[in-house]
């Protein structure tokens, strides 16, 4: 008997598992057919919105006034550059178009934020004068730097005291073409 009991329930084993998979088989196929539908679904709607936006008169009128800026841009600073910017962009070989495009990108984004933020330098002398008046005038305060240390303030003012001194250092290495220090034409002495 046992050996027919061991056969029966290794039969009834191999039934139940060819029962489960052949239905976990038939769930995923469901699933994987009803995610198909949903994507081609969101696929074909995020196409139709980009057709709208493409098809947008500002949106047209932005791109074409912004293809016009590239080309003027392409023209001065081919002017420029002359045939210096020629050699460089040939050394630059398969670089330069992704270097050319992300540039692109950058400079639309800060015209993007430009002209969302309303920014604009200022025109008159007189406002120049006004906005270091009032700076030199904070920075000379004892008022000031008590409300600062007491507020918390003052931990920022010192990041962005070290962010312009870091910033000026850099300009001295680049002005410098040197990391360490300027090339002295005097002898050594020892």
């Amino acid at each position: 008997m046992r050996p027919q009991i061991a056969r029966t329930v290794r039969t009834l084993g191999r039934r139940a598992n060819s029962n489960t998979a052949d239905k976990a088989k038939a769930v995923a196929e469901d699933a994987a057919t009803k995610a198909k539908v949903v994507a081609e679904d969101a696929a074909s709607k995020a196409k139709s919105a980009a057709q709208d936006v493409a098809e947008h008169p500002q949106v047209q009128k932005a791109v074409a006034s912004a293809n016009a800026a590239l080309a003027q841009a392409s023209a001065v600073v081919s002017r420029v550059t002359g045939p210096v910017g020629d050699k460089v962009g040939s050394m630059l070989g398969s670089y330069k178009q992704p270097i050319v495009y992300n540039f692109n990108v950058f400079t639309s984004l800060c015209r993007q934020v430009y002209q969302a933020e309303k920014l604009a330098p200022p025109t008159q002398l007189a406002q120049w004068a006004s906005a270091y008046s009032q700076i030199f005038s904070a920075a000379t305060s004892p008022a000031f730097w008590q409300k600062a240390m007491s507020n918390g303030q003052a931990a920022k003012i010192a990041v962005a005291g070290v962010e312009a001194y870091g910033i000026y250092k850099i300009g001295e290495i680049i002005g410098r073409r040197n990391l360490i220090g300027y090339k002295s034409t005097a002898p050594a002495h020892h």
